[in-house]
């Protein structure tokens, strides 16, 4: 072999040294010192509740911050046994759950969250609020010579928000799915109750293509723990 082609050899021998040797150590890198917003990361944890059926206006919101964004907040959903899983991307900066859109009854802030574990997730445990809320039941009615149907209902600590242009708040089906007219539904509710209203809305067209949109909204309350209500009369 001639000088020439030593030196290509060994050129070429340490070139794929060097790069065999820098992929070892990136798959080597522990978790710790990647960024973690620049991953994404599971949202894990569960409610326990009091006994019942469904989230009974029980909701988690959780806020994420992403570089070069604003915080945004999450609602996210739990099953019939309160667990959530939610995937992110950024910094999980906060967690809270309340009742009646706006009664907080846990919150976790930033610095009591617990850091990504090795399987990616940020592990908030059990959460038990079985002795922080009281059930609630109450029957939606429907008044004389009005329709059956389906409707929606929210709950609100204080009265709802409206849009920026005064508009009213709009009930999305994922949070607030249809009730029949004449059920009876149960609610989790603080233990001390101030100004609590119930929204419910009624859609507009055939019932095999309601508009919920455009349809007719009507709000009672404000109510307290002394007079909470056992039936709602709905046109």
């Amino acid at each position: 072999m001639g000088g020439c082609e030593v030196r290509l050899f060994a050129f070429t021998l340490f070139a794929v040294i060097t790069a065999v040797t820098a992929v070892g150590l990136c798959r080597g890198e522990p978790a710790s010192d990647r960024d973690p917003a620049a991953s994404a990361h599971t949202l894990v944890g569960q409610l326990l509740l009091p006994p019942g059926s469904g989230s009974r206006g029980v909701e988690v919101v959780a806020t994420f911050t992403e570089a070069g964004s604003e915080p945004r907040n999450k609602w996210v959903l739990f099953d019939e046994a309160g667990r959530f899983s939610e995937t992110f991307r950024g910094r999980l900066t906060r967690l809270v759950v309340s009742t009646g859109l706006g009664a907080e009854v846990h919150s976790i802030e930033a610095e009591g969250l617990p850091g990504i574990n090795q399987a990616g997730q940020v592990d908030v445990g059990v959460i038990d609020l079985r002795d922080r809320l009281i059930r609630h039941r109450l029957i939606l009615r429907v008044a004389e010579g009005a329709l059956q149907g389906d409707v929606r209902v929210a709950m609100f600590s204080g009265l709802p928000h409206v849009g920026p242009r005064g508009e009213p708040v709009s009930l999305g089906s994922r949070q607030f799915p249809p009730v029949a007219l004449g059920s009876e539904i149960e609610w989790l509710l603080p233990l001390k109750v101030e100004s609590l209203y119930f929204l419910v809305e009624r859609p507009v067209g055939p019932a095999s293509k309601p508009e919920w949109r455009g349809g007719y909204q009507r709000l009672f309350g404000p109510f307290t723990s002394d007079n909470l209500p056992t039936e709602l009369t709905m046109d």
